[in-house]
């Protein structure tokens, strides 16, 4: 990477405002300036640094040593010295689930007040992530992709259509039906400020409910979702099948998510860690595909940002 585009990068980084993450962050401190006391770490910095961990899909050792091979990233970061090995693991005890759900919540936020995510029309699936058997906070769900019975969880997101990435998401067993996650999850998009919210909303047959519809409709949000039974095979304007494509746009997501980022089986324990695991590397595609778009590249493209700026 040339040093003008390293320069730019921290730029960028630097530019998207993490300033309500970071009291967020740093309300998990007792440490008051001036007060006797060892001052800790960059909170903000130790947050996108599992960020970057994950993305790179390295261990705590491994990621150490990257930050000690590239004063770049420390500087970057916020960090005077590579923190040691522990200070992520105290970190993750710190913080817990509640406060990466915020963390990611305000991110989301930023980048749609940064015009980069936009909540015109958005896309909803859920998609099972594989667990260990000897877990036992998962369950039993079908899959309908490999057609079979699968142990584990199901991560279940509504996406920006145009990104391809998510705005809001939850985590449930795996037998929990995809429709069951809908009130929650549309509530959480309404929670978002934007000079332009949602209007259309796609889904598979899952979501074909006349709970769903009748909620959108009351808010002025057109359902493109098609029917799941009926008598009459029904015939759909063009308008609604153009539409209904960008569907696929979850589908797509779920899939850089398990192919790139190894999330095709789990390797952590109980709902509350595949939450901040599920937190920590989606937030990390957002704010890698903000700095794709930055420098004019997709923001869908995971390959992109590790070769070019990690």
């Amino acid at each position: 990477m040339n040093n003008n585009r390293r320069v730019s990068l921290r730029k960028n980084i630097q530019n998207l405002n993490l300033s309500e993450a970071e009291e967020v962050l740093k309300s998990k401190y007792k440490y008051t300036p001036g007060k006797p006391g060892r001052p800790p770490l960059s909170p903000i910095g130790m947050f996108l640094s599992f960020t970057i961990m994950f993305l790179r899909m390295e261990s705590y050792r491994d990621y150490h040593a990257f930050l000690e091979k590239h004063s770049f990233w420390r500087r970057t970061l916020g960090f005077k010295k590579t923190p040691d090995i522990g200070s992520f693991s105290h970190f993750l005890n710190r913080v817990g689930v509640e406060t990466f759900e915020k963390l990611f919540t305000c991110v989301v936020q930023q980048l749609i007040n940064e015009g980069f995510l936009n909540l015109h029309m958005v896309a909803q699936d859920g998609s099972i992530l594989e667990g260990n058997l000897d877990d036992k906070e998962g369950g039993w769900g079908w899959d309908h992709i490999d057609e079979k019975y699968v142990y584990g969880y199901k991560i279940h997101v509504i996406v920006d259509t145009y990104t391809e990435l998510p705005v809001t998401l939850s985590v449930t067993k795996a037998n929990v039906h995809d429709s069951k996650e809908f009130t929650r999850l549309y509530q959480n998009i309404k929670n978002y400020k934007t000079r332009f919210p949602i209007r259309f909303y796609t889904a598979d047959k899952a979501y074909d409910s006349s709970n769903i519809r009748k909620t959108l409709f009351r808010d002025n949000v057109t359902p493109i979702v098609k029917a799941s039974k009926t008598r009459i095979k029904p015939r759909y304007p063009k308008k609604f099948l153009k539409k209904y494509v960008k569907r696929v746009s979850v589908e797509r997501f779920f899939s850089r998510l398990k192919e790139f980022l190894d999330l095709k089986k789990l390797q952590v324990y109980g709902k509350n860690n595949v939450l901040i695991y599920s937190y920590i590397i989606i937030t990390g595609m957002l704010l890698m595909g903000y700095v794709n778009h930055c420098f004019g590249y997709s923001p869908r493209s995971v390959k992109t940002f590790l070769r070019n700026f990690t």
